[in-house]
């Protein structure tokens, strides 16, 4: 059966006023001349319902809200959304009695958050899916939102004589087929899985076909050899190093061997080399010790001469009483001097015993003795010095020896041997290098070999899922008589109708779209809008009812219809258009009732009177927008113009 919504209401709200519009009964039709607010009404509900809808600027400029109260499945809740401003991102949904706040919701999805999109659909009991598509060549799972169903239930003015649901817009060409088939029981969660696996293997094969490519063309590029030919010289080279790494172990055990033979003589020239290391120390010290008894002996002599010099000036000048200055030559006779103090310096007179002859001749003895003691001590250890420059030198005699003794030993045994070892060392190391660079080149080709065997596992994967998508289309393929049923029925309604030119009309059963005269529903531009308006509107039609006939089809129950007669001229066949597809629209609404809602925004009343439609009118004086002045038909902006 058709998934059940309903809008019961719709609430504009400007700042000075707000206005209600109702829609009670299972079809209404909104009146008024161009420019009034018809389509921006239908408009509303699009942003209502977290569409992103298109405005006319008296609705930006001067609606701050409308409030949608709607039935969606079972439940009845009020949507509330902000026309601008960084709130108009989510939606409110409101209790419809008391309007108070349920919850808020986003009308973008984010990553965990439970968008508008999952409550309506959720409430809808209408599957959420995710489809497989491709985008900039690798694909993306794209999320079937509410929008993308409301495409099926809102024909836009300017949509309705030039595409079905949306197929012209290449973006939104794949969404539309898969919900058709998801309304029509063609696809399920299952295979639309399968078909997001498959995605996903041709992006996986895509990655490991060029990566084997890009290997292949290197290995191709670095060496021509293939991988038996490397894997030949591989085991040839480890031969080789084995030969020559066991050549490298003798040489190595030959030199040892003469090594340990030399032991002795090493030793002794360590033992020789610390003597005579140590006797370097000691002649040292004692040159420092020899340098220390000079300074002694140079100071007692100093000593003498000063106590030599000041006998003799004492013995000279002491006789002699100073009249004048010996320095500047003045007179002293004035000098006021105390009593017993030197005219010259001014320093009290020394007394006898401090130059006294006998203390000086003391003490030049004492000195003396000093002299002659420092002067022996001094004299033992230069001995001492000379003794340990000898022994140093015999000892570096000693070395020199032992070093000529083990050179002239060791020259024709070891250094050959060395020789030797460096040249099988580099051998070693080059077959090393050789080993390394063949075990990189045949990771290269194991590296070929398990993309090799990656992409065939992933072609397997994709046969069996390619069958599987096959066996589920074929189980979901009973399906397909509904399809053909509802051509039927679409053949039947648009032929009642009796437009000119149309011969024959079916649903394709690829495509979904309508297929009039053998052509595809683009082609009838040619034969004027008002034949394309009419398929269109008989596709619509077709499918809601076809809904409401089928407990298996998923179609919503409501339409919403912007300027049926948009493209309809004013002679009589036009008119006789006009009233049948107005006459099918009474006939659905007096058939199904409750169950299904049609909204009708068209210039002109209908024209057949009935009580089946409700009414809401619009003027000049009285437009959409509450408490907003309309500046007159010369002032009009059609939503139908807004880029």
């Amino acid at each position: 059966m058709a998934v059940h919504l309903r809008i019961v209401s719709l609430t504009v709200t400007t700042t000075e006023t707000e206005q209600t519009y109702r829609f009670d009964r299972p079809a209404t039709v909104v009146t008024g001349p161009i420019g009034t607010g018809k389509s921006s009404l239908l408009m509303l509900f699009k942003h209502a319902f977290g569409g992103n809808a298109m405005l006319t600027p008296a609705v930006r400029d001067h609606v701050l809200s409308v409030q949608a109260e709607i039935v969606a499945g079972e439940d009845r809740v009020v949507l509330k959304r902000t026309i601008e401003g960084d709130s108009a991102g989510t939606v409110d949904l409101l209790d419809p009695h008391s309007l108070a706040l349920e919850r808020t919701l986003p009308v973008r999805a984010s990553e965990g958050a439970t968008t508008l999109s999952d409550y309506l659909l959720d409430a809808l009991g209408f599957p959420r899916e995710q489809i497989a598509s491709r985008r900039e060549g690798s694909a993306r799972p794209q999320n079937l939102t509410f929008n993308d169903l409301y495409a099926y239930v809102y024909l836009q003015a300017r949509e309705i004589d030039r595409q079905v649901v949306g197929h012209l817009d290449s973006w939104f060409e794949t969404k539309r087929r898969e919900l058709f088939r998801l309304m029509f029981g063609l696809t399920d969660s299952a295979l639309m899985e399968l078909k997001r696996t498959k995605n996903e293997l041709l992006d996986k094969l895509k990655a490991r076909t060029a990566e084997h490519d890009n290997v292949s063309a290197f290995l191709a590029a670095s060496d021509p050899r293939s991988d038996d030919e490397l894997r030949a010289e591989l085991t040839q080279l480890r031969d080789t190093l084995e030969r020559a790494e066991s050549g490298l172990v003798g040489l190595r055990t030959e030199l040892e061997e003469q090594t340990a033979a030399d032991t002795a003589l090493r030793d002794e020239l360590q033992s020789a080399i610390r003597q005579a290391r140590q006797a370097e120390e000691e002649v040292s010290a004692a040159a420092d010790l020899v340098e220390a008894r000079h300074a002694v002996v140079a100071q007692v002599h100093l000593d003498l001469s000063r106590l030599a010099r000041s006998a003799t000036a004492i013995n000279q000048l002491s006789p002699f009483e100073f009249v004048v200055c010996p320095r500047c030559m003045q007179s002293l006779a004035a000098r006021a001097v105390e009593e017993d103090h030197c005219l010259v310096c001014l320093q009290p007179d020394p007394v006898e015993a401090d130059i006294d002859p006998a203390a000086i001749e003391e003490t030049r003895t004492a000195l003396q003795q000093q002299l002659d003691d420092a002067q022996r001590i001094r004299q033992s250890d230069e001995d001492h010095l000379q003794t340990a420059q000898e022994s140093a030198q015999q000892l570096s005699f000693a070395v020199s020896s032992l070093r000529r003794q083990l050179d002239a030993q060791t020259r024709d045994a070891v250094a050959p041997r060395f020789d030797a070892i460096a040249e099988a060392s580099t051998r070693v190391a080059t077959l090393k290098a050789a080993i390394d660079a063949i075990t990189q080149l045949r990771e290269s080709w194991a590296r070929v070999r398990t993309i090799d065997a990656d992409i065939r596992a992933l072609k397997a994967q994709r046969r069996q899922v390619n069958k599987d998508i096959k066996e589920k289309s074929e189980q979901l393929k009973a399906s397909q008589t509904l399809v053909g049923d509802l051509s039927a029925e679409f053949g039947q309604l648009l032929t009642s109708w009796n437009l000119p030119w149309v011969d024959t009309a079916v649903i394709d059963r690829d495509t979904y779209l309508p297929v009039v005269n053998g052509q595809p529903f683009e082609s009838l531009q040619a034969s004027g809008g008002g034949i394309a308006t009419s398929v269109n509107l008989a596709y619509s039609l077709t499918l809601l009812a076809f809904g409401l006939d089928h407990a298996d089809v998923l179609v919503p129950s409501l339409l919403v219809i912007d300027s049926p007669r948009k493209a309809f001229g004013n002679n009589e066949s036009d008119r006789q258009r006009a009233t049948e597809i107005y006459s099918r629209f009474r006939t659905l609404a007096d058939a199904y009732g409750e169950r299904l809602q049609l909204i009708i925004a068209d210039n002109d009343p209908p024209p057949i009177t009935s009580d089946t439609f409700g009414k809401v009118k619009f003027d000049y004086d009285n437009p959409m927008v509450p408490g907003v002045d309309h500046p007159g038909p010369d002032h009009v902006t059609r939503i139908g113009h807004e880029d």
